[in-house]
């Protein structure tokens, strides 16, 4: 579970775990985490107790019609329990209320984590409109030696394996799911970045190019190109100073929902995508450390 995902996660500032959800659409932060942060008070529940008091007495404001939410989220035990939570807005105005020397840095945090969310979202529509060209270059690829004696499952299978062996350094696409420790009947595409995408998009385009201007047929031939063409982009990534294919970030993994026109979704493709990858079990919300 990644930043942006619509699910629970755990943020650090400073030392501090801050346990947030997403809903409608922006991070909801649990209250009294916020107030350890802030406090590093030993009982940081007792502390947002008297808070909430201290404000309906003294500054006439009850935190719920200001907009503090009650949301489930796990407790140290993993138990879903409710717990008042805030958005940045709320947080900010909270703030106010709380003398912390860690207040301004606490601030600086909070449009960290914003900009990063914005930073996230543009990523995951990059991926999308990326994920969806790869698709169909690669698409193009495939029936283009369709017409050059590439016929079986077995020879796209043998082609698809070229482009990610020159690309890669590996031996076939199974390979590079195994080095990079993805879901045994994922496909590598679905866990890639946009960059990443761009250069397999290159890859294959270069690839179809090379095959009908040296008007390549069968196999051998044919394979051979794509795997040639993947290892010149390695050295050019390499003279450019740029991170191999293989060292870029990967990604949580993007549904065919995300980039798969809504037309298009019933129809098959040369992937056969399998949307059984994704894991709907029950685990502790992950760490996720914001940039400072």
């Amino acid at each position: 579970m990644e930043l942006g995902n619509q699910d629970l996660t755990v943020a650090l500032f400073e030392q501090f775990p801050i346990r947030r959800t997403w809903q409608d659409g922006e991070w909801w932060y649990s209250v009294v985490d916020m107030m350890g942060a802030l406090t590093a008070s030993p009982n940081a529940r007792r502390y947002w107790s008297n808070l909430k008091r201290d404000m309906r007495d003294e500054e006439k404001i009850d935190v719920y019609s200001l907009g503090v939410r009650i949301l489930k989220m796990p407790d140290s035990i993993g138990r879903m329990q409710k717990t008042d939570c805030a958005n940045t807005q709320m947080l900010l105005r909270l703030i106010q209320s709380v003398k912390s020397p860690n207040a301004e840095p606490f601030k600086q945090w909070l449009a960290d984590v914003g900009a990063q969310v914005i930073e996230d979202a543009e990523e995951h529509q990059l991926r999308a409109d990326y994920r969806l060209k790869l698709h169909r270059f690669d698409g193009e690829l495939h029936e283009l030696v369709s017409y050059r004696g590439i016929v079986t499952p077995e020879q796209h299978q043998a082609l698809t394996d070229a482009n990610y062996a020159g690309l890669y350094g590996v031996a076939s696409e199974q390979a590079l799911i195994q080095q990079r420790h993805l879901p045994f009947t994922g496909k590598p595409p679905e866990f890639m970045g946009s960059e990443e995408m761009g250069i397999n998009i290159f890859q294959r385009t270069q690839a179809a190019a090379r095959i009908k201007e040296r008007d390549l047929h069968g196999s051998p031939d044919i394979n051979a190109a794509a795997e040639d063409v993947g290892v010149e982009i390695r050295l050019t990534l390499e003279r450019l100073g740029r991170p191999m294919p293989e060292d870029l970030p990967q990604h949580k993994l993007l549904s065919r929902g995300d980039w798969v026109p809504e037309e298009e979704l019933a129809l098959s493709d040369w992937d056969n995508s399998d949307e059984g990858n994704e894991d709907n079990g029950e685990s502790p919300p992950p760490i996720v450390r914001t940039r400072r």
